[in-house]
């Protein structure tokens, strides 16, 4: 899968809870076997996946992968090209298939997406897959904004079919609307 063969897509989750858009995709610019089908391997441009998400409009990137990942995904310069495209980045590392660790740093994290959706901008947010940790980080964004943890994790499995992967990411989401 190439960024020309399969250009990158951004799942937008409907809501009315704040005036900007949030949406889902996986890690721009990857490269290597896909985790998750077997025989697809990705050998995507950066550049190239970059310029289409600023010419959808998106003006914040929260990449929640580690930094490690970013070596074994073949985009080491991640950071740079992102500032050139005009894109903010706000970054949470959460370790893959888990659930966050640091949970005041995860609140911040999430206040920081918050602050840029309630002034009307389009954030996505993206981990390896775009289903796991970014589907996880939208539902507590959801639920953030006061929708119950149930209908949050439906709204976005609804928007992105196969997120919020584990029973460990269910639970970290109900656990944190009682937070």
């Amino acid at each position: 899968m190439t960024s020309e063969t399969h250009p990158i897509r951004v799942d937008w989750v409907e809501t009315g809870l704040w005036p900007g858009r949030l949406g889902l995709t996986f890690a721009p610019g990857k490269k290597g076997a896909s985790v998750l089908q077997a025989g697809v391997v990705h050998d995507r441009d950066l550049g190239a996946d970059l310029r289409r998400l600023a010419r959808e409009g998106v003006q914040v990137i929260a990449p929640l992968i580690e930094d490690h990942e970013f070596e074994l995904l073949g985009i080491p310069d991640y950071h740079t090209l992102v500032e050139e495209h005009g894109l903010t980045v706000l970054a949470c590392p959460i370790r893959d298939r888990d659930v966050p660790g640091d949970l005041g740093g995860f609140g911040a994290f999430l206040d920081e997406l918050m602050d840029a959706l309630l002034d009307g901008r389009r954030v996505v947010v993206h981990c390896r897959g775009g289903l796991g940790r970014a589907g996880l980080t939208a539902a507590c964004l959801l639920v953030q904004a006061g929708m119950p943890p149930e209908q949050a994790t439906l709204r976005v499995r609804e928007a992105r079919p196969g997120t919020i992967e584990t029973e460990a990411q269910v639970q970290f989401i109900h656990d944190f609307a009682r937070r």
